[in-house]
């Protein structure tokens, strides 16, 4: 199980680490950028480039945004992250926290994650589901392979981490809601 964490933990910062950039390979046109978009609180994020990485059984996802990054003040930038066994397929995914997920390789759990201030250089809060945050994902895989993450009732994150000095008033929980995050 420890070794499961720690995949986890790598899987997330390296995902953490491709959110201030990178190119899509994929050459199937993909939808407009209003179709992934999601929102944090008051703040509206539009998809600007992903990646998905598939190591053994779990799948590694993430979604950032492009240039002013929505262009709210500190909260200008977000990555959104989310790890999840796909071998278990499309469907309902509990969010929770990844030693839970560990723990329940045959459950469908999902970490996930949302940074904010990514776009900026004074600083960015990481906001994460918890064990008891509750809430779904609706998990989906697309013609070409690609699995798509919706939340349309919204959940409720945990300030996680803050890195570069943070957000100065940052709340210690937002609300998430994910329009086709893929």
């Amino acid at each position: 199980m420890k070794k499961s964490l720690t995949f986890i933990a790598l899987l997330s910062f390296s995902m953490m680490l491709f959110s201030c950039g990178g190119k899509d390979d994929d050459p199937t046109p993909e939808p407009p950028a209003g179709e992934s978009s999601w929102k944090l609180g008051n703040y509206t994020y539009t998809r600007g480039a992903s990646a998905q990485d598939i190591t053994g059984a779990l799948v590694g996802m993430t979604v950032t945004t492009s240039g002013d990054g929505g262009n709210h003040g500190v909260y200008s930038g977000s990555a959104l992250t989310a790890v999840f066994v796909g071998a278990l397929g499309a469907g309902k995914y509990t969010l929770t926290t990844s030693s839970v997920m560990a723990a329940n390789p045959a459950v469908r759990y999902m970490t996930l994650g949302c940074a904010v201030g990514t776009a900026v250089t004074t600083g960015a809060v990481e906001y994460a589901a918890t064990a008891t945050s509750g809430g779904t994902a609706d998990v989906t895989v697309d013609g070409n392979g690609k699995y798509h993450i919706n939340i349309s009732t919204p959940v409720t994150l945990v300030k996680a981490a803050v890195t570069g000095g943070g957000i100065p008033g940052a709340p210690n929980t937002y609300t998430l809601t994910i329009k086709n995050a893929y």
